[in-house]
């Protein structure tokens, strides 16, 4: 009986130990979609990484840290990334149905190294891994491996062989990129500061964040964190346009209530606050406004972070946003301290932009049209009339109906007043097609001059069309 007893343990260790090895060996092999992995993800790293903790078992220490590389590659394809505290949750680069139409790529691009053909092309987007930690269990190696693997590149391949989406693929990712730019908030200037006065058309005065200060000495944290921002934007595929290079080209034009109101032999003048103006000038879709402070945790400095970009066509509906605190040090310098900070939380921010730039492509730009007249305008919105279609019709209803045939959805929103004449919820398309057929950039002051350009044709109606911003155009009758 005894004997019988150390028999069953012998062919019970013999049946396990078999189906480890069959284990093993099949996890060896490539199976791209079942393949049994174990990675955890810690966070990003530089220059459009991120960072895996890869678990993995193999006959020998070498087949297992192939096999971890291999793995963390495989994790961002079909996984995908989880949310944690501290990042927000990224899908995966490939979907299902796509691997599963082209396996044999994907066989060929995770295919691990052997005596006689070497590792797939996964090898190319392993940035660098950590020292293994190996413990040998009986006759196999268990291998713990810090992988970081180059994410953006990983992904920009994908798309470049058609198996990830990209924002190329819609009317206006075709041809151009959405252009952002960072700029600091209110309560940052306000804090360092970085104020000025405005009086407004009325006498009444304004304290308003005064950007022109890259001049100044105690302005050089914010000049470096806004350049490593840029930076890290233009990798994530925006088009950025520089705040502080705004400014000089600014600093070369006359102030634009005067020039409007001389040069375009108006009657009355247009008040801008210098904010409008820079918001106006940009000609961006996104403006990034940032707060951040830099702390100190004794002989450490860290930096704490607050960016946001609202939709200020509606009703101020926040687009993306981020905040955090950054690792101490006592040697980086402040724009290194916030990249830190902002790195884990680059990908959901900056995809929200992107899905929203990609939704404007389909469905249009939302802004506001504003029709005025100054008091020395002749025609009325009320009792100034033209012949539209055979029939005497109001200029506010022409205006409306130009408005509802040039727009996406073909449905705003208006109010009247005596003197001006609001279109809300304005769904205006963002590229346009150019003389010679070519796909453009359409901005508000496109837009207005279309209309203006279509009440001069038609109706012998001057006006004169001012860009107040990205998201509204004045109509000036």
């Amino acid at each position: 009986m005894k004997n019988m007893y150390k028999l069953l343990c012998l062919l019970l260790a013999i049946f396990v130990c078999g189906n480890v090895a069959q284990a093993q060996k099949k996890n060896e092999k490539l199976s791209v979609l079942d393949q049994q992995y174990e990675v955890q993800y810690i966070g990003v790293g530089q220059d459009g990484t991120k960072v895996f903790n890869v678990k993995t078992t193999a006959k020998d220490a070498e087949t297992a840290i192939a096999m971890a590389k291999r793995d963390a590659v495989a994790a961002c394809l079909f996984r995908g990334i989880t949310a944690s505290e501290q990042t927000k949750a990224t899908p995966a680069i490939v979907g299902y149905e796509v691997a599963e139409e082209n396996m044999a790529f994907f066989e060929s691009f995770l295919a691990l190294p052997t005596k006689k053909t070497p590792a797939g092309q996964y090898v190319r987007y392993i940035n660098k891994t950590g020292q293994p930690q190996t413990v040998k269990e009986g006759k196999s190696y268990k291998v713990s491996l810090d992988v970081q693997v180059l994410y953006d590149e990983l992904l920009k391949y994908m798309q470049s062989k058609g198996y990830a989406k990209k924002l190329e693929n819609t009317a206006a990712g075709k041809y151009m990129k959405p252009i952002l730019m960072v700029v600091p908030s209110d309560v940052y200037c306000t804090s360092m500061g970085f104020v000025q006065t405005w009086t407004d058309e009325t006498g009444e005065k304004h304290t308003i964040p005064n950007y022109d200060i890259f001049s100044r000495e105690d302005s050089r944290d914010l000049r470096l964190v806004i350049a490593s921002l840029d930076d890290i934007f233009n990798k994530k595929g925006f088009e950025v346009q520089s705040l502080e290079y705004l400014l000089k080209s600014m600093k070369q034009e006359q102030d634009e209530t005067s020039f409007m109101a001389s040069d375009y032999n108006l009657d009355g003048e247009i008040a801008e606050s210098p904010t409008d103006r820079i918001r106006r000038t940009a000609h961006v879709d996104y403006i990034v406004d940032l707060d951040f402070s830099v702390m100190e945790k004794g002989a450490q400095r860290y930096v704490t972070f607050d960016m946001r970009v609202v939709d200020q066509s509606s009703n101020a509906k926040e687009l993306a946003h981020a905040h955090g605190d950054g690792k101490p040090s006592m040697s980086a310098t402040v724009n290194t301290l916030l990249e830190e900070a902002v790195l884990n939380h680059m990908d959901g921010f900056c995809n929200k932009l992107l899905n929203h730039y990609v939704e404007m492509s389909e469905k249009g730009r939302q802004i506001t049209v504003k029709v005025k007249r100054t008091d020395a305008s002749e025609y009325d919105f009320n009792t100034s009339t033209f012949m539209f279609e055979d029939e005497e019709t109001p200029l506010g209803d022409i205006i409306y109906y130009w408005l509802q045939d040039n727009t996406v959805d073909n449905n705003p929103t208006r109010t009247i007043s005596p003197n001006i004449l609001t279109f809300n919820q304005v769904m205006m398309p963002i590229t346009k097609t150019g003389r010679r057929g070519a796909v453009q950039r359409m901005d508000t002051n496109d837009f207005g001059t279309m209309l203006q350009k279509y009440l001069l044709d038609k109706y012998y109606v001057q006006s004169t069309v001012y860009m107040r911003g990205p998201s509204e155009v004045w109509i000036i009758l």
